[in-house]
C-alpha cells in the first residue's frame, strides 16, 4: 500500500534467476523429443545459470505444464512481456526458441517467440535472431551481425493489443529490434526451448540461461 494505491490491480510477474544445484521443478515442467539423453542442468560456473541440453536429433523444452491438460497459462496474448538473458553454444544445426506459446512445444497451438539459429545448410535462416510467430505466420530478422548471433544477450519480447516486438540488450530501432502485427490466440505460458534443426547436433543443442522474467503489463 506504500508503493502503489490501492486502485491499482498488481500484474502476476515470476522472476527466475536460474541459480542454485538444481532446476525447480515445482515451477518448471522438463520435457523431450527425439531419441538420446537430453539435460537440464545448472552450470558450475560464473554465469552459466542453466544448460539445456536436447537429444541429437530433437528438442528439450521447459515451461509450465508438461501436457496441454496440466499446463498454466498465466500470460495474456495482449499485454505481457519476457524478458530472457541466454547463450546459444556455436553449433551446427543448432536453434534456440524462447517465447510466449498457448501449447506446450509438442503440440499444436499459436505462439510468438525469439529465434535464435545457427548454421545449417545455407538456410536463409542461417546466424539470425528473429521475432517469429504462426498467427498470422510471420518472421523478421532483427539484423543482428552473424559474429554476435552467440553472444549473451538480453531478449525482450512483448505482447501488445494487436502486435508483438522484440528488443535485444534494450534497441528500440534499428539493428536489435523486429516488430510483428502478431498475437497469440488465447492465454499462454513461457516456453524456453534448446532444439536441434535440420539434421543431427553431436552431444545435443546447448542453451545456456541466466535469467527469465515474465509479467503481465
Amino acid at each position: 500500500e506504500q508503493l502503489f494505491p490501492l486502485t491499482t490491480v498488481m500484474k502476476q510477474r515470476f522472476v527466475e534467476n536460474f541459480s542454485g544445484d538444481a532446476l525447480d521443478t515445482n515451477r518448471w515442467s522438463t520435457h523431450a523429443t527425439g531419441t538420446g539423453t537430453e539435460e537440464f542442468v545448472m552450470s558450475d560456473s560464473v554465469d552459466g545459470g542453466l544448460l539445456i541440453k536436447s537429444r541429437p536429433n530433437g528438442a528439450a523444452i521447459i515451461d509450465f505444464g508438461a501436457s496441454d491438460a496440466t499446463k498454466k497459462r498465466q500470460f495474456s496474448p495482449t499485454g505481457a512481456v519476457m524478458i530472457v538473458t541466454s547463450k546459444m553454444i556455436q553449433a551446427q544445426y543448432s536453434i534456440q526458441y524462447n517465447g510466449f506459446r498457448t501449447n506446450y512445444y509438442a503440440e499444436a497451438g499459436k505462439y510468438v517467440r525469439m529465434n535464435i539459429q545457427g548454421t545449417s545448410d545455407g538456410n536463409a535462416n542461417d546466424n539470425k535472431i528473429k521475432l517469429i510467430s504462426n498467427s498470422p505466420t510471420a518472421s523478421v530478422d532483427t539484423s543482428i551481425p552473424s559474429a554476435n548471433v552467440h553472444d549473451w544477450h538480453t531478449y525482450k519480447l512483448e505482447l501488445l493489443s494487436s502486435s508483438s516486438t522484440l528488443s535485444v540488450d534494450g534497441v528500440l530501432s534499428g539493428t536489435g529490434f523486429a516488430t510483428t502485427s502478431s498475437n497469440p490466440d488465447a492465454q499462454c505460458q513461457p516456453s524456453l526451448v534448446s532444439s536441434a534443426t535440420e539434421g543431427s547436433v553431436t552431444g545435443g543443442a546447448q542453451s545456456h540461461y541466466r535469467y527469465v522474467e515474465c509479467y503481465n503489463t
